[in-house]
């Protein structure tokens, strides 16, 4: 179904409604609860009525499907860009992320949205234990997980693959891996298993904990790169340990 762009007041009528009905709410005058205290007004009441969106009858509220589809994707991005916020950013206070969410509910492109999803290993609760409405990138993945999809530990030694997305269980984790290029669509080379698992991206070597490796989900890459022929490293290492995963991480700046 097509989701045509409505007014910010609709949107966060409808993200009421949905918040309301969650919690097993459909009565009109309980609507400020889920609406920030803020009673709804009259005019957005009757506009949401007359676009076809929700139903009104004895003093309750119920969406049409076209209503719920509209307030369904309010939510996924809201809950959506809670999870980027509190994951990538380590934005812990519930009321700072509130505040940035409900401006970005109402301009995220789809697109974008479904990137972010990936990106964050299609999560299905927001920090606050909310589910979040899943989309077509986590059905698309859905169907080829059990077939192609791994993490990033059960790769052996020379194999390419190419990231899917990464669920990681700490914030710093995922700001780390991105800052380094690990990110979904990068193409990674397993140069070692042992004692520390080591990736190859583009140029540069990086050595992952193993429970940070096991937050990476990775398919078969397509791509076949030409192997190229490296000067051995010299006597003294350049690799330089890095903190943030775990206990250590390395990368190699070799040009």
């Amino acid at each position: 179904m097509v989701i045509f762009p409505r007014s910010e007041a609709i949107e966060e009528f409808c993200e009421a409604v949905w918040m309301a009905h969650e919690r097993g709410v459909d009565e009109v005058d309980l609507l400020p609860r889920f609406h920030a205290d803020r009673a709804v007004p009259q005019e957005v009441l009757e506009q949401a009525e007359t676009e076809g969106l929700v139903q009104f009858e004895a003093g309750r509220v119920r969406f049409t499907q076209e209503g719920l589809e509209l307030a369904r994707a309010v939510i996924r991005r809201h809950r959506l860009a809670d999870v980027l916020l509190f994951f990538a950013l380590g934005m812990n206070s519930h009321e700072d992320r509130e505040r940035i969410t409900c401006q970005v509910e109402h301009t995220l492109q789809p697109e974008l949205v479904d990137g972010i999803c990936t990106l964050l290993g299609h999560p299905t609760h927001c920090p606050d234990g909310q589910p979040i409405p899943p989309g077509p990138c986590c059905e698309a993945d859905s169907k080829n997980a059990q077939s192609v999809m791994h993490k990033l530990t059960w790769c052996e030694k020379g194999q390419q693959v190419q990231v899917r997305y990464i669920q990681p269980r700490r914030p710093d984790r995922l700001q780390r891996l991105i800052a380094f290029g690990v990110v979904p669509g990068a193409t990674l080379t397993v140069e070692q298993t042992r004692p520390v698992f080591t990736i190859r991206l583009e140029r540069s070597l990086l050595a992952l904990e193993q429970d940070v490796a096991e937050d990476i989900y990775v398919v078969p890459s397509a791509v076949q790169e030409e192997k190229v022929v490296e000067a051995p490293l010299p006597r003294r290492s350049r690799f330089h340990w890095l903190r943030g995963f775990g206990r250590r991480a390395r990368i190699d700046h070799r040009k």
